[in-house]
């Protein structure tokens, strides 16, 4: 299988890194006598091996020796044509194991834009999308994750759903299945049904979700582990060779919300607050830190800013990891709450990007939704970011709320016009961002029965604000409105949007959340065809309608809900401080946050100049690496050297960069023994520091040699002007053919080639850059052309010397193995002597 993958899929698709596995951090287990479980992300690899739920499962299902878990993710639009046209089926990344081979199939969906992504996957397994149409001997699909606090509309496709934290309810699960192995499905899912709280198996209820079978549960009480145990986040996380939407080390400090805010799923079904220790998390981002090597560390939670030891848990965090310049950051912060103390420690090593939340534009209707701060708590939030050094901020604003008027619309504008006029007091280059959201009714909220705004309506609020907000360097960007009428239409639905989920598949809808793949038209369709108008569904629902979710018992009760919203109606409009940073509470010192322009900062800078120690490494990767991009490698590099301890010479500023440089950038796909790296560092290098870094190198990554540079350099990118590639030649039929078209390619005076970009195609000759070719050892040696010396691809070469050898150019595996420098004497220096 793995052969297959390397030679029909992985040299073909525009990101073979998102498929090709082998990460530090992953776990490869022995399958013989375990349960083989196989985790999913319905996302590409970017989304889902960002997502630390993810992670986190992983390695709580992989540390009982009972369970194998490995991992998947969607694969793109272009790899899923190529795996249909190739009949190869939906993989794992740790080991290729075809999907439908494992005994369970686990997803973790965070939302609707994903539903079509989970079919696409089961129909590349080889399975039937629907349960009734399974075998026996089919995976169990198992489903959890945010989004199935409703499953209707999945019901059809889903053996069994799990509500709630699954830390220990997946492995309780696991372990069941593990005992009944050689048992049929049907008998499985009752055991499960019958003794695991917070199961729900669809196929023993009516489309109603009322049961068919006496040991159903008429409720399905979502599971909540009652603490975040330090087991399970892992010491060693999975490590991306390819860069993810998060480049960082997500860190979970709380989870639960205190806060109320009724229009939001995420409050009640995370619900109780559990609070981690401080010593517990200082741990942790220690070990991970000191095995990942990330430079930065975000702070997770709901709402960061009610940990109730956030500014000691940052203070104590940004002290002990200044010397390695780890930095840290936050999702975002709540209005009133952003202080100077928490603000230090965020900014002692680098300013991560500020998100205050105001969520709607009048206190009115911040009031209404449960937000209990007023304006000036956002204003006195921008005045100590700005005093502090921040340049940029961003805003975050919900639009279509319930109960919302114009006046409402234009307090957006408002806010704009005033951390605009704030933020200049201390930086004409001030930018805000802001960002507005169409309102979503959520299941299990208080505004579930909420009527919604048409998507040609929440437009022209859209088009309202901004005509109203219309200022220098304030940038508006909103969601599409689209996508959330039909998020709302989805996600409001039962078991008769099954067959609207499964046309719209059927057409070809994927990845939803991304702009440039999603298909409204396609919907539409798909909600026609079945009698599905999407404004009917948008309309506000009768208290006395039972909603599809019924059935799922989690957070406050309906009664409770239809209470909390009849009161939002009748509360009074004024705003009442109730917390720290309200109005009426102390403001920060006028003197400490220097009104008016401020005096101009200056980055710190060292006391005493640094003596600038330059080292030069060759170093060299495996096949496992050969999908990692040129900045890609450097990530890497980096990582490994501030696991090392290596003492590198960073740069001055706000966002110090540690001071490397890597030489000419090697072509995605390609191995290689030749590899070079300058690092400036701080003090004279030392033996112990190589050792060093040599121990803290992923397998597969190797360092040849490695000295000390004395005097200024040439970069490594100007000097070298020669590269050394090879290829075997055992793959192909003739080498007596391959040496006629050698000859007759080194004879030619002009070598024509097509070389595509993003907006033309050129025609290049690239014969100036083709220095030599032969067979050696049973090997293709090249040497080309590099900088000064020409450009000329080693693939553009082998598409010439193909003539009548009938071997896919894109499926040679090559590999560099020189780079060296040529001069006007025709004397060559090594790039390690330059």
């Amino acid at each position: 299988m793995r052969k297959l993958i390397e030679k029909k899929l992985l040299p073909y698709v525009i990101k073979p890194g998102r498929y090709a596995g082998g990460e530090p951090g992953q776990i490869v287990k022995n399958p013989d006598g375990r349960l083989k479980y196989l985790h999913a992300y319905a996302d590409m690899y970017e989304i889902g091996q960002s997502y630390l739920g993810l992670q986190t499962l992983y390695h709580v299902v992989n540390k009982d020796n009972r369970f194998l878990c490995e991992r998947v993710y969607a694969v793109g639009l272009d790899a899923e044509e190529l795996m249909r046209k190739e009949s190869i089926p939906l993989f794992s990344l740790e080991s290729s194991r075809p999907a439908r081979e494992f005994d369970v199939f686990g997803f973790t969906l965070v939302d609707e834009t994903v539903y079509t992504n989970m079919l696409t996957m089961l129909d590349l397994s080889g399975m039937a999308v629907r349960w009734a149409d399974r075998e026996d001997s089919d995976p169990i699909i198992i489903v959890g994750g945010p989004a199935v606090y409703n499953p209707e509309p999945l019901a059809p496709f889903v053996d069994l759903f799990f509500i709630g934290d699954a830390e220990e309810g997946l492995p309780e699960m696991l372990g069941i299945l593990h005992e009944m192995h050689g048992k049929s499905k049907e008998q499985k899912l009752e055991v499960l049904a019958t003794r695991v709280e917070s199961v729900y198996v669809p196929r023993f209820y009516d489309p109603q979700a009322k049961p068919k079978r006496s040991f159903a549960r008429e409720k399905i009480n979502a599971r909540a582990v009652p603490e975040l145990k330090p087991e399970y986040y892992p010491d060693q996380p999975i490590l991306p060779l390819i860069d993810t939407v998060h480049n960082h080390l997500g860190v979970e400090i709380m989870r639960g919300c205190p806060r109320g805010c009724r229009f939001c799923l995420a409050g009640p079904i995370y619900r109780p607050v559990r609070n981690r220790p401080v010593s517990e998390i200082c741990n942790q981002v220690e070990t991970q830190i000191n095995n990942t090597g990330y430079h930065e560390i975000t702070l997770l939670a709901l709402s960061a800013t009610d940990y109730p030891e956030l500014e000691k848990l940052a203070t104590t965090l940004s002290s002990r990891l200044e010397s390695r310049r780890v930095s840290l950051s936050m999702p975002s912060l709540r209005p009133g709450s952003v202080s100077q103390s928490l603000l230090k420690s965020v900014m002692t090593v680098r300013r991560s990007s500020l998100t205050i939340a105001p969520e709607a534009g009048t206190e009115r209707l911040r009031l209404f939704v449960g937000k209990d701060f007023p304006d000036e708590a956002i204003y006195d939030s921008v005045h100590v970011a700005f005093t502090n050094g921040w340049t940029t901020i961003k805003l975050y604003f919900m639009i279509g709320l319930p109960s919302e008027t114009e006046e409402d619309l234009l307090g957006i504008a408002d806010i704009c016009r005033n951390v605009q006029r704030v933020c200049r007091e201390y930086s004409s280059r001030a930018t805000i961002n802001v960002a507005l959201s169409p309102f979503v009714p959520k299941s299990h909220t208080p505004f579930q029965w909420d009527g919604v705004a048409s998507e040609e309506q929440v437009y022209e609020k859209i088009k309202f604000i901004k005509r109203h907000g219309r200022l220098s360097h304030v940038n508006f960007k909103h969601n599409d409105t689209k996508l959330a009428m039909l998020v709302t239409v989805l996600g409001r639905g039962g078991q008769e949007m099954a067959d609207v989920i499964e046309s719209a598949f059927r057409k070809g809808c994927r990845f939803d959340s991304w702009s440039e793949h999603f298909s409204f038209d396609k919907w539409l369709e798909a909600l026609t065809e079945h009698g599905v108008d999407p404004h009917e569904r948008l309309k506000a629902i009768p208290f006395t309608t039972e909603l599809p979710w019924s059935h799922i018992a989690k957070g406050p009760s309906v009664e409770h809900l239809i209470r909390q919203r009849e009161k939002a109606s009748k509360e009074p409009h004024a705003f009442t401080p109730k917390h720290e940073g309200a109005e009426g509470t102390a403001k920060p010192d006028a003197s400490s946050m220097g009104f008016g322009r401020g005096r101009k900062r200056l980055p710190n800078k060292a006391q005493v100049a640094p003596t600038k120690n330059r080292v030069r490494l060759r170093w060299g990767k495996s096949a496992r690496y050969r999908y990692m991009s040129h900045l890609e490698n450097l990530r890497l590099l980096e990582r490994t050297l501030r696991r090392a301890g290596v003492p590198v010479l960073y740069s001055q500023g706000y966002n110090p960069v540690m001071r490397l440089s890597l030489g000419p950038p090697l072509p995605l796909g390609f191995t290689s023994e030749a590899e070079f790296l300058d690092i400036l560092l701080e003090t004279p290098l030392m033996p112990y520091m190589i050792d060093n870094l040599r121990k803290s190198l992923p397998e597969g990554i190797d360092i040849h040699d490695a000295k000390a540079v004395f005097g200024k350099k040439t970069s490594l990118n100007a000097a070298l002007n020669r590269a050394v590639y090879s290829t075997p030649a055992d793959f192909l039929s003739s080498t007596d053919r391959l040496s006629e078209n050698i000859n007759r390619v080194l004879t030619e005076t002009k070598l024509e080639v097509e070389r595509h970009g993003k907006k033309e195609t050129k025609t290049v000759d690239i014969r100036p850059a083709v220095y030599d070719l032969s067979i050696v050892d049973e090997k293709l040696v090249m040497v080309l052309g590099l900088g000064e010396g020409g450009y000329a691809k080693p693939t553009e070469l082998m598409e010439l010397l193909s003539d009548g050898l009938n071997y896919p150019t894109a499926a040679v595996q090559f590999h560099r193995s020189d780079m060296y420098r040529i001069d006007n004497a025709n004397v060559q220096t090594n790039a390690m002597d330059l």
